[in-house]
């Protein structure tokens, strides 16, 4: 990869990059839709990665060139946000320079080749990888990688936010920052505990299919999940479901039902349940439990579709519901599956026994196409320099 990543930035830049650079994408194993609520997640970081050839400059300006994007220049001395940025990356380079210069760290400019090998609409993250590859070079460059992790993982957050202009939860950009298998609890959203975890899954299989339907504009659907999750908080006078009894939520169900509807009731179920769900997927990856994991991972397909309701949008055709059902349907119940990110369309996520990974496997490609299923396994390297 190095060899490949410095031929294509000569070619781009004429003169030899400095450093090289790796930071794997993530995959959600339970907490679907809790951390915007100050919930509980499990997260890994995968090994499809996202390489960088790098050389620092003294002018300010971030040129980036990456296989199949148009390349865009950045310029850092003017840090506010530009509105005609919106949705690029030219934004995401921007927010995290603001965020990080206003934290009082350094920033400047370089040239950068960008060479992903996380597929877009597959739910791994390429966005959350390609920001915390670019505070990643921000620390190594210009602050003796001074920046701890969740630094790093909060400007990307926030330049996602804020310049991109998508909503995203902290749990992307922790499970691509922090490497390895990760237990997170959001009730202090400013300092998450943040702990890693170790499980022998060799016996096992992670399987990631993109159903293929386009997960674009589906922003507004991702976004009521959290408007409906808040409006029951509120309805509590509290802003976010952590800070909500589940017993309160219960004894009220007729008065939240009247004012709210029954969608917002449903979510802040699944709310409390997926977090009780992490709980027990915790204390079961410690005991190295793995078909607990498998049947906790089953509950929260169940509870994304009868409460949370993402996991299709108009017809359940090419949704990550229909491949949730071939995958059992393969494994013959044996394997985990779930939605895998936002949901309503995009990927799901599978732990398939061994023995049953071809017939699953084959399926999937039969289903969604060759290129659209991918074998992917926990990553315990952190973004790191490729020597």
């Amino acid at each position: 990869m190095k060899q490949y990543l410095q031929q294509q930035f000569i070619h781009r830049f004429t003169h030899q990059p400095e450093k090289y650079f790796s930071v794997g994408g993530r995959f959600e194993v339970l907490g679907n839709h809790t951390d915007h609520q100050h919930g509980i997640c499990l997260a890994a970081t995968c090994d499809l990665s996202i390489y960088a050839a790098v050389r620092k400059r003294s002018d300010g300006l971030v040129l980036l060139y990456s296989d199949g994007f148009v390349p865009c220049s950045v310029d850092l001395t003017t840090l506010e946000k530009d509105i005609d940025e919106k949705g690029q990356s030219s934004a995401l380079i921007r927010g995290i320079a603001y965020f990080l210069k206003n934290k009082g760290y350094e920033i400047g400019g370089f040239d950068i080749y960008v060479k992903s090998q996380i597929p877009n609409g597959a739910g791994i993250s390429s966005s959350a990888a390609f920001e915390v590859l670019i505070a990643t070079i921000f620390n190594h460059l210009f602050n003796e990688q001074r920046i701890n992790f969740l630094t790093l993982s909060q400007a990307g957050q926030f330049a996602e936010n804020v310049y991109y202009e998508k909503m995203s939860g902290l749990l992307d950009q922790i499970g691509v920052a922090y490497g390895g298998l990760v237990f997170i609890d959001f009730e202090n959203i400013d300092e998450p505990k943040i702990e890693s975890l170790d499980c022998d899954f060799s016996n096992y299989q992670f399987v990631i299919v993109n159903t293929k339907k386009s997960h674009a504009d589906l922003s507004p659907l991702y976004e009521s999940i959290v408007h409906d999750m808040r409006d029951v908080a509120n309805f509590f006078n509290k802003n976010y479901l952590r800070e909500v009894s589940e017993q309160d939520l219960y004894k009220h169900e007729a008065e939240i039902i009247n004012k709210l509807g029954l969608l917002p009731y449903q979510r802040a179920m699944h709310f409390f349940q997926e977090d009780t769900r992490v709980k027990e997927a915790y204390a079961a990856i410690k005991r190295q439990d793995i078909n607990c994991l498998i049947s906790l991972m089953n509950e929260s397909c169940i509870s994304s579709t009868n409460l949370l309701h993402n996991m299709y949008v108009d017809d359940i055709s090419g949704s990550p519901l229909e491949a949730c059902e071939l995958i059992k349907l393969a494994s013959n119940q044996q394997a985990g599956v779930k939605i895998n990110g936002g949901g309503f369309a995009g990927s799901v996520i599978a732990l398939v026994p061994h023995n049953f990974l071809y017939q699953v496997v084959k399926l999937c490609k039969d289903q969604y196409g060759e290129s659209n299923v991918f074998l992917v396994n926990v990553r315990n390297l952190i973004p790191s320099e490729l020597k």
